[in-house]
């Protein structure tokens, strides 16, 4: 009998992982510029590791490709870095900034709501960059109801004591 469960055992094959309903690239990042589920769920935890040389480095590349109006390939290396590094909110902030390069104003937003959801509370210079990029963005869409809420978290923001 023990024989024969470890038989059947032995051929039973896993349940298939669910893989979610976005598709997504090699980079973690889904077709719509939004971080998949796995990349999501580990970017809201709280980030108390530095980020890896290497994440640094391809951050420093997209840079430059950037500043050199590559953005495809400013694009293809942050999403390498994220990857590596998918809690640092800088990274999030940089590929919103590729994205508003690139007038992808929607995924733009949503890139620098996530890179604020991953900073936390605790960098108000970054979450000032994330709320201007924000406000450009809704704006370049005709969201005026959503430019003012930017514009008011921007005067909260400025208004703080640092």
């Amino acid at each position: 009998m023990v024989a024969l469960t470890l038989v059947l055992g032995a051929c039973a094959t896993p349940a298939p992982r669910d893989s979610g309903s976005v598709e997504r690239d090699d980079e973690g990042v889904a077709e719509d510029g939004s971080p998949t589920r796995d990349e999501a769920e580990r970017a809201s935890e709280p980030e108390h590791e530095p980020t890896p040389a290497a994440a640094l480095n391809l951050a420093q590349q997209a840079e430059s490709a950037r500043e050199a109006g590559d953005t495809a390939r400013a694009e293809q290396r942050l999403e390498r870095a994220l990857r590596i590094a998918p809690r640092d909110a800088q990274l999030w902030h940089q590929m919103a900034v590729i994205r508003m390069d690139q007038e992808r104003y929607e995924q733009a937003e949503r890139l620098a709501s996530r890179s604020l959801q991953v900073a936390g509370s605790g960098d108000r210079e970054l979450a000032l960059k994330n709320w201007r990029l924000i406000l450009a963005a809704r704006e370049a869409q005709g969201d005026t109801a959503g430019a003012e809420e930017a514009r008011e978290e921007i005067r909260r923001l400025e208004s703080e004591v640092v």
